[in-house]
């Protein structure tokens, strides 16, 4: 049996003493890209981030420092303090030439209406997912609850949090922040995110997402953490599957889990806010 390893939350950056692995983690392995439609990506360096005070911090400093394209999926961002926050800085990332591509939910965003024509208007790519349609009236049950960044293709965020102060909580009323945890990801899972990324763009109206500009930094070993993305997408049972997969197959093995990450031995699992076939989120 693999090591255990810690979850505390002064754990920081994750890492994986090496291990070998034997003929029950091949195993675990098979039938969890089976289940879920995920194979393992080894060498991944994975950052602990926890509640807003550190994902949004991390988020716009990876932002600031993009050099080609950010994709940036969230089912909300508020029309808040916060909100207009990380629109201006995509928006000034799309005036210097980057590429920006944004996928928000539209029934999640309905409260951030008024931030989808500046970015327009700054040269952001918006897509919204799922809005209403008459010859279909009960699809807009199926919603996007995904939060991910990529930025260059260097560096992937997956989270439960959205962009919202409410995650940041209120001392003058006496309101704690929101609890939601994250990872900062990079090494080859970051591919990974693009795909999933890419899948939602091009289920959305519009053009297809296209050829990325190409990644020059090397992304074949960046730490030694193995990671699962699971990306549920609509119509979609893999998640599910997943599910009944966890419970009687690795109950004895103890998954620590927190907003947006499982931890099962040497291996990272990306997890997000729903499991429901019928929605995108990640797992």
């Amino acid at each position: 049996m693999p090591p255990s390893h810690d979850l505390r939350p002064d754990a920081g950056t994750l890492s994986s003493p090496p291990f070998a692995r034997g003929q029950d983690s091949r195993r675990w392995d098979h039938a969890f890209a089976r289940a879920a439609g995920a194979a393992p990506s080894d060498a991944n360096a994975v950052r602990l981030l926890l509640d807003a005070g550190e994902n949004y911090p991390a988020w716009l400093d990876a932002i600031g420092k993009a050099e080609r394209y950010i994709l940036f999926e969230s089912y909300l961002i508020l029309n808040d303090p916060r909100g207009r926050t990380f629109t201006a800085a995509l928006e000034a990332k799309a005036r210097a030439g980057l590429r920006v591509c944004v996928v928000f939910d539209w029934l999640g965003s309905l409260g951030g209406r008024a931030l989808w024509d500046p970015l327009r208007a700054a040269g952001v790519e918006v897509r919204i997912f799922n809005p209403p349609r008459i010859d279909s009236p009960l699809a807009w049950l199926s919603r996007d609850h995904r939060k991910s960044i990529v930025v260059d293709g260097e560096v992937g965020f997956v989270s439960g949090l959205c962009v919202d102060a409410a995650w940041e909580g209120d001392p003058g009323k006496r309101l704690e922040p929101w609890r939601d945890t994250g990872v900062e990801i990079r090494g080859p899972a970051v591919v990974e995110l693009e795909h999933a990324f890419t899948q939602i763009w091009n289920a959305c109206e519009g053009e297809q997402l296209g050829v990325l500009p190409a990644v020059t930094a090397d992304r074949a070993a960046q730490g030694n953490v193995r990671v699962h993305v699971v990306a549920g997408v609509p119509g979609a049972a893999g998640i599910y599957r997943l599910d009944l997969l966890l419970v009687p197959g690795r109950a004895s093995r103890q998954i620590p889990c927190a907003t947006g990450i499982g931890r099962t031995g040497g291996d990272l699992t990306l997890a997000g806010p729903t499991s429901r076939p019928s929605q995108p989120g990640f797992r």
